[in-house]
């Protein structure tokens, strides 16, 4: 008799041949055998082996560190909501990146122990830890009812895990194993955010603008280039005079500064002028000529503005750049062009029997720049 033993990873089959006399019996006992051999190989593998069942993936997993520093030791919080019902005996699974292997990971899952974790949630009532290794420990949970919400799993006991030594976003996944049954399983994974490598700073820088529009008195409107402030024509008795707004506006805060300055006196271009005003008054049957503001305005820059133009004197129009008006903090403006805040600027004129006839005018300019 011959013995043939044939192996396979679960079962061992023995295969008796009988050498009988007759060739005809030999072959019959041996494919009787066979058949028998190949039926118990076959049978474990059509119904036998267990299933896992992968119930649904966990889309909402959380971590949380209460300090995100590199190095730093403090409590983790795990959070994530069931998709399958965890009834009562199931086995959570936490897997991360640990640094055995180098730098980039979370140290000191080993030494955890079962009252360094703890798992809370709806119904549940207690739980308990263990298989505690560097980037793993196993939960095994005990629930008075089905458990649907948020389930809640803390680290925080007298052993914690260390942050790694550099920044990054590091993997935690959880598996929940239904019931503990090994056969439906929900997982999902989560990250943990050291440092500020999931952290993108937005950079901008608003420049200083400023504006500054000359305006018909009292109005939005601009004064029409070329921009005219008529005096008409000159009395002995009375004092003329032409105003106009100047409005200005800065987004500065230290504000900003306006300058004036003439290309020359009120003159007729024929080498007569009118004399600039010395008395701070220009009076009328006396030949002089000045301006002064007469409105600083009432916006929130007036607090703030300083000029020697705007003390009911009458000045000569500088023949240099002179300051004519200064803000130290910022003045609203509506849009570019449309200034917010204003200044009323008055030109003041008289003649007496002396002053040559004739078409006067002068030039005045003003500058401005942020402070």
């Amino acid at each position: 008799m011959y013995k043939y033993v044939i192996r396979n990873p679960i079962h061992i089959c023995t295969l008796n041949l009988n050498l009988l006399p007759m060739k005809k019996h030999f072959v019959a006992k041996k494919s009787i055998a066979v058949f028998t051999c190949i039926a118990i190989f076959v049978m474990p593998l059509l119904t036998g082996f267990p299933k896992h069942a992968y119930a649904a993936t966990l889309t909402d997993v959380s971590v949380s560190l209460t300090n995100e520093s590199v190095s730093s030791t403090d409590n983790i919080v795990i959070t994530f909501t069931p998709n399958t019902a965890i009834s009562s005996g199931s086995i959570l699974e936490i897997a991360y990146e640990e640094d055995s292997a180098g730098p980039d990971g979370f140290d000191g899952g080993a030494q955890l122990t079962n009252g360094d974790v703890v798992v809370t949630g709806t119904n549940i009532t207690s739980s308990t830890e263990s298989d505690f290794a560097d980037g793993y420990f196993k939960s095994t949970i005990q629930a008075s009812a089905n458990v649907t919400t948020t389930v809640t799993i803390t680290i925080d006991g007298a052993n914690e895990l260390t942050n790694p030594t550099a920044s990054g976003n590091f993997n935690f996944s959880v598996s929940v194993d239904i019931g503990g049954a090994g056969s439906t399983y929900d997982y999902g994974a989560g990250l943990a955010y050291v440092g500020d490598d999931n952290d993108v700073e937005i950079t901008a820088i608003v420049p200083p603008v400023i504006d500054m529009e000359l305006y018909q008195t009292g109005t939005d409107s601009e004064l029409v280039d070329p921009n005219t402030c008529s005096l008409g024509t000159l009395s002995l008795n009375h004092v003329k005079d032409c105003d106009y707004d100047l409005g200005y506006a800065t987004n500065n805060t230290a504000g900003l500064t306006v300058q004036v300055e003439r290309d020359g006196l009120l003159d007729d271009g024929l080498g007569n002028d009118i004399n600039n005003v010395t008395d701070g008054a220009v009076t009328a049957g006396i030949e002089e000529y000045g301006f002064q503001i007469t409105d600083p305005g009432a916006g929130n820059c007036y607090t703030t503005l300083t000029s020697s133009y705007d003390d009911g004197s009458d000045e000569e129009v500088p023949a240099g750049p002179a300051n004519f008006f200064i803000t130290d903090a910022t003045c609203n403006g509506t849009t570019v062009g449309q200034s917010a805040e204003r200044i009323e600027v008055s030109h003041r004129a008289s003649m007496d029997t002396n002053t040559i006839v004739g078409s006067y005018d002068q030039l005045v300019t003003y500058t401005a720049y942020t402070n």
